[in-house]
């Protein structure tokens, strides 16, 4: 964090001639388990990770002037608050749908600035999006001094996704983002919004991402198509179902019943979100009594599921998954995120790291041609004003 906070200081300095008054922090998402679910109603166990996004905030004494800089990608953006339109930078737009986001809540804001940078991989599935839109509309939260609480940070973030983005996504990037806790997974219920922190302790071993270094938009890849079909799934339950709300109310007798009356299509998208919803509850057993092992087998069964089931793999993320079931030290490895690219999630034997990391990244180039990164993670916490 000091290396960024030099970085903004200097930009700050450079650009606007002074040094930001306040600083934001918001870490990127890893998901252990329950991926597809939020948009469904379901269950997920989230936590916040040690890659993350800092942004410097100052007040430039304007009524209505707002200059982004964003450091990693050499660019800039100055809009007027009240005339927003969207931008031709996409990393712009996200930050216009937060502002848009507090208008609408008749939120005042002053004219600032605003100076980020960080280390999430863009498009490798860590939520790079969510800790943008959530830091920076924490840090408009310090500047208006509403002191928004952490559900309606959640619910900007979603609504900049959702209305502004045109990406019909769930609340589980933000949620994470916000309220992530060092050394906790957190157990979401997103049709009650409410959650538990759990111990995350994987003890001998260590949670690996490998960035397939294919990178995904969600709004032109096949993502948003997964949310309707599940609405068209459910329809068709509540036909013989009529008080069926959502997938998280379906269970593989239903799912049997009414077969028949779907496209195979509807009925595998059905299944993998009831299947996962219960991987989740029993990966926080299988937490709760240290099974490593099976939580190994977890992780496999559901990218079995994300592959087949719900189609939101693509061969680079099954090579990389595929490479590890030779690993002795792997105990388990699947897609992360919302697919078509980014990272999978690995848990690896802290003793054989550095040979596992090597021998995956190897071989993968070898057989894409790409090369491959690997991180180690640590959970952390999530927002913080500095």
């Amino acid at each position: 964090m000091e290396l960024f906070e030099e970085q903004i200081n200097k930009h700050f300095q450079e650009h606007f001639g002074r040094l930001p008054a306040f600083f934001v922090k918001a870490p990127g998402r890893i998901n252990l388990i329950g991926e597809h679910t939020d948009y469904n109603m379901g269950l997920a166990l989230p936590a916040a990770v040690d890659k993350h996004i800092l942004f410097g905030f100052a007040k430039n004494g304007s009524k209505d002037t707002c200059r982004f800089l964003a450091i990693d990608m050499n660019a800039r953006e100055e809009v007027r608050l009240g005339q927003l339109t969207k931008s031709d930078q996409s990393w712009s737009n996200y930050l216009l749908g937060v502002l848009e986001a507090f208008a609408k809540r008749n939120i005042s804001l002053p004219g600032f600035d605003c100076v980020f940078c960080g280390n999430i991989p863009i498009g490798g599935g860590l939520s790079s999006s969510a800790a943008l839109e959530c830091g920076f509309a924490r840090g408009l939260d310090q500047l208006a001094g509403e002191y928004l609480d952490n559900w309606e940070l959640v619910k900007i973030g979603q609504e900049t996704e959702n209305d502004y983005l045109g990406v019909q996504s769930g609340i589980l990037d933000q949620f994470s983002s916000v309220f992530g806790q060092a050394k906790k997974a957190m157990l979401l219920d997103c049709r009650s919004q409410t959650f538990s922190y759990i111990n995350a302790d994987f003890q001998a071993y260590q949670l690996v991402l490998f960035n397939s270094k294919v990178k995904h938009e969600h709004t032109d890849s096949g993502y948003n198509s997964r949310p309707e079909e599940c609405r068209k799934a459910v329809s068709i339950i509540q036909n013989k179902y009529p008080e069926i709300k959502s997938l998280r109310d379906v269970n593989d007798n239903i799912l049997a019943e009414c077969e028949t009356t779907m496209p195979n299509k509807l009925f595998r998208r059905s299944q993998f979100v009831v299947h996962e919803n219960a991987r989740v509850r029993a990966f926080c057993r299988a937490f709760h009594e240290s099974d490593f092992e099976l939580l190994g087998k977890i992780l496999y069964q559901s990218h079995f599921g994300l592959q087949y089931f719900y189609d939101v793999s693509c061969k680079e993320l099954d090579l990389l998954v595929d490479l590890t079931r030779g690993e002795e030290a792997v105990l388990g490895a699947r897609m992360m995120g919302g697919g078509f690219g980014g990272c999978s999630i690995n848990i690896i034997r802290k003793s054989d790291l550095t040979e596992v990391k090597e021998r995956i990244l190897s071989q993968y180039k070898e057989k894409t041609g790409i090369l491959a990164e690997a991180y180690e993670v640590s959970i952390e916490d999530g927002v913080q004003v500095k």
